[in-house]
């Protein structure tokens, strides 16, 4: 065998051959690590995305419903309101059932994040029920085949007809024999109301219903991410104005860092919005017709974008001012709707 036969790798070959591979396996790792971020980001923006349709739906589904009170609205048909010691905040009337409180300060009523919105309705509460029973008097027990919406003594409730509209504070709920003829009575004694007499006779059509006070805001979690990031989620408080203390408001969407609203007025009674204003300029909250809604969602995972590179979140705005950014992933939602009872 020759020499040249028996020769192996040089110093100079292994020199270049480590080489390569160093720079083969950089390559890997950079690829491998590119990958992982940008499954990173589209986890993010899929949590946006999720988050920020639900928090949508949530607050569409109830800003639509304000002054909701069955087939007749306030315009047409005024409630009649027999019920005592109402709540301060109580006010179901055209200017009442809708009001916002615009970029609130700290320590406010809600607990709310500060410079964020609130927006609070009145309405009857679905599911409403038909009379079945008691309809021959104007000042007995009425009575309903169920009680769905959970309705309890003290609480405020509506009946009407779609002529005839009463509101009066319940005394005493029954619950009930358990069988499937069973009733479900609802005293309005003159003890809670004055007078005990509702405005009319009620038929058998006539439905019965809570009311409900619901306020939308947001609110510091006190939970944190990874990197100690506050994490804000939208929240609503849900109250009938009966007697007693305000139920703990309820956590319903995370990562819902700020919310705006503004509200289309009708400012020439055309039934036209005329313009949008935030709730402190709104000079007529019984001509506002139109919700426009903007969330500022943001991701629950930190390190997700940067400050250079390919996943950088730049010119972000909300509320007219730039988003800063805390390598948290951000999305801003808009929507608008239409109050249902007073479209044209």
């Amino acid at each position: 065998m020759t020499r040249a036969a028996q020769a192996g790798f040089g110093i100079v070959e292994l020199m270049i051959a480590m080489t390569l591979g160093l720079f083969l396996s950089a390559a890997v790792i950079q690829v491998t690590l590119a990958s992982q971020r940008s499954q990173r980001v589209l986890e993010a923006a899929g949590q946006l995305q999720e988050s920020g349709r639900i928090a949508v739906s949530f607050l569409t589904r109830d800003l639509r419903m304000a002054g909701y009170m069955g087939c007749p609205n306030l315009e047409r048909i005024p409630v009649n309101i027999i019920a005592k010691n109402l709540a301060s905040d109580f006010n179901f009337s055209a200017a009442g059932v809708l009001v916002g409180q615009d970029n609130v300060s700290a320590g406010n009523d809600y607990d709310a994040v500060e410079n964020t919105d609130v927006v609070i309705i009145q309405r009857a509460a679905s599911p409403a029920v038909n009379l079945v029973g008691n309809v021959d008097q104007d000042n007995a027990n009425i009575q309903i085949s169920a009680n769905p919406a959970g309705i309890g003594a003290n609480d405020l409730v509506f009946v009407t007809d779609c002529i005839t509209a009463d509101l009066f504070r319940a005394t005493n709920v029954s619950n009930g024999n358990g069988n499937n003829n069973s009733r479900v009575t609802i005293a309005h004694a003159s003890n809670n109301n004055t007078p005990n007499r509702l405005s009319k006779i009620y038929g058998t059509d006539a439905e019965v219903m809570g009311f409900q006070s619901l306020a939308y805001f947001i609110r510091d979690t006190n939970r944190t991410t990874a990197a100690g990031n506050p994490i804000h989620s939208l929240w609503v408080q849900a109250r009938s104005l009966g007697s007693g203390a305000a139920p703990a408001a309820t956590e319903l969407v995370e990562g819902v860092e700020n919310m705006q609203i503004s509200y289309g007025e009708d400012t020439n009674d055309d039934r036209n919005i005329d313009v949008y204003r935030s709730a402190a300029d709104v000079s007529n909250w019984a001509a506002v017709l139109s919700i426009r809604i903007e969330l500022l969602m943001h991701s629950l995972d930190d390190n997700i974008v940067g400050s250079s590179g390919e996943f950088v979140q730049n010119n972000l705005e909300f509320n007219g001012a730039a988003v800063a950014s805390d390598q948290r992933l951000r999305q801003v939602y808009r929507t608008a709707v239409a109050i249902r009872n007073r479209l044209p």
